[in-house]
């Protein structure tokens, strides 16, 4: 049987590294999703330095509320 979990938070790589402790319980790329989440973590550090600096301007609140 396949399972997919969608876990948000940052419990999500500790639920990950638990499960992958079962006997029988496979999780296929957890190391791809931990560099791909490393990796949007640092790209939005950027982008909010970016941001306070001036050089990057972000949408407002309401404009993101307006886009839903």
């Amino acid at each position: 049987m396949e399972v997919t979990l969608e876990i948000k938070g940052e419990n999500a790589f500790s639920i990950l590294e638990t499960l992958k402790s079962i006997k029988g319980v496979k999780i296929k790329n957890i190391d791809q999703l931990k560099e791909q989440y490393l990796n949007e973590l640092a790209n939005a550090y950027k982008e909010t330095e970016l941001a306070e600096k001036g050089k990057l301007n972000l949408k407002r609140f309401e404009d993101l509320v307006d886009e839903i």
